[in-house]
């Protein structure tokens, strides 16, 4: 009788304990394990171009005549795509219309003909189809001064099999959808192809893809968690699921720092996931700006705070590629303006400065194609005029604004032109703002090397 009511006793006590370390747990602010809670954020990045109220024109080739058919789908469905992101982009048909031009070329393309084959047999016998392709594309993005904001490679592979009884009929022109496994929601589903110009059309739409996503205009769907833990955690996350991140701030802020630094850091983080959200949802650029910094400074302080939580880590360094983004364009935009102010100078001023150096000073304005009509004839500029300026060790960027700003003659497929290009080792990027302004096809972008490692391996 006295070990059964000690059994009980301790029993009791037992429980006790358990309900009151949960208790403390449940209060401990964190992101949890049993009731992890995550929500899917629309991550927005600063584009690497401005594309908002601006124009661009495409240019395409292919470095083979093989790929020349897949070069007009790509340049339609890249506009489309850029077009659909930023509704206020004005796709021009002539690059010298346009602030900015994107040059792509087709570097690989491959397709095999569909393989069948049939495992099992008799009634359980099913005969299943294989395609196979893929896509190589280097993209360039350039300005109107010539400057080359992003530039890359982006490939796409094709390597799937279906039931040959799920494909479309009518002659491919019937479209099938199965579901796709591992996809959230009955409604995530995969095109079955018909043809091999579906398969062609999914590898162009997948460059594509990619090409915007590193332009950066486009929105991705990022899972991400948010620490809870506490009476006004819970309540912040509860906001934050349905989307009002302001109320989400408001209830961050009344609440009451946390007295150890490992657990305010969670507080911190979930101030800089609720700034970085209505960052995505701003509707100009400057209040995203704004409260994309706002958001790294939180997370900075939550990482300070708790060095030990990995996933602070991952946080900051999303944040901290929009601010670079940020970055880069503010550095455009006074670089810009500072050309604006030279271009607006007198004439006489500028006819004095003409006569004291031996090249003159070009500075085309903002945010414009430069005219031809205004101010003093300008000599019209030759190959053998920049392949001078090169080999005189003036600065890349200079002969970029100097090509920007004048008349040029330019064959790229003349036999004594490519054969001086070549002598000279003129950069890539050079050479495509000739072609630029002369409307020709763009090269494909190799990996940069220095002018000292180049001329080394000429000796």
């Amino acid at each position: 009788m006295g070990s059964g009511r000690m059994y009980f006793a301790r029993s009791f006590f037992a429980v006790v304990g358990l309900l009151c370390l949960g208790t403390y747990v449940a209060a401990s602010p964190g992101f949890g394990t049993l009731r992890k809670k995550t929500l899917e954020l629309n991550i927005r990045q600063p584009a690497r171009v401005r594309l908002a109220n601006t124009s661009i024109a495409f240019r395409g080739s292919a470095s083979n005549p093989e790929y020349a058919h897949v070069v007009a789908s790509l340049l339609a469905t890249l506009g489309t795509e850029l077009v659909a992101n930023e509704k206020t982009l004005i796709e021009k048909d002539k690059p010298a219309d346009a602030t900015w031009v994107l040059g792509v070329m087709v570097t690989g393309y491959s397709m095999s003909p569909p393989r069948q084959h049939t495992e099992g047999s008799g009634n359980t016998a099913m005969t299943y189809t294989r395609w196979n392709g893929s896509l190589n594309v280097a993209y360039q993005v350039i300005d109107h001064f010539g400057r080359v904001h992003d530039a890359g490679n982006v490939s796409s592979t094709y390597d799937k099999e279906f039931p040959s009884s799920a494909m479309g009929s009518s002659g491919g022109r019937a479209t099938s959808w199965i579901p796709m496994l591992g996809k959230k929601g009955s409604s995530s589903k995969e095109r079955i192809p018909s043809t091999v110009e579906d398969v062609k059309q999914d590898l162009i739409k997948d460059v594509v893809v990619q090409i915007a996503a590193k332009l950066g205009n486009t929105t991705q769907a990022v899972e991400v968690q948010v620490a809870t833990g506490d009476t006004n955690l819970d309540r912040a996350a509860e906001f934050m699921t349905q989307h009002l991140w302001s109320r989400a701030v408001d209830e961050l802020e009344k609440t009451p720092a946390f007295p150890k630094p490992d657990q305010e850091a969670y507080r911190q983080y979930d101030l800089g996931l609720a700034y970085e959200a209505i960052s995505y949802s701003s509707s100009s650029a400057d209040d995203q700006k704004e409260n994309i910094y706002k958001a790294a400074e939180y997370y900075d302080k939550a990482l300070e705070m708790n060095s030990k939580e990995k996933y602070f880590v991952a946080t900051v360094a999303r944040t901290r590629d929009a601010l670079a983004r940020y970055k880069d364009l503010e550095a455009m935009a006074k670089q810009d303006k500072t050309m604006a102010k030279t271009v607006n100078a007198e004439p006489e001023r500028t006819e004095s400065l003409k006569e004291r150096t031996e090249v003159p000073k070009v500075t085309p304005a903002n945010d414009i194609v430069p005219s031809t009509g205004h101010g003093h004839a300008a000599k019209t500029l030759t190959v053998s005029d920049v392949i001078e300026m090169y080999n005189g060790k003036v600065p890349d960027d200079q002969i970029l604004e100097v090509i920007q700003a004048s008349q040029v003659e330019f064959d790229p497929h003349d036999k004594d032109t490519v054969i001086a290009i070549a002598k000279a080792k003129l950069p890539i990027r050079i050479q495509n703002a000739l072609r630029a302004k002369v409307g020709a096809p763009l090269l494909a972008s190799p990996r940069p090397q220095p002018r000292a490692a180049a001329a080394k391996t000429t000796q």
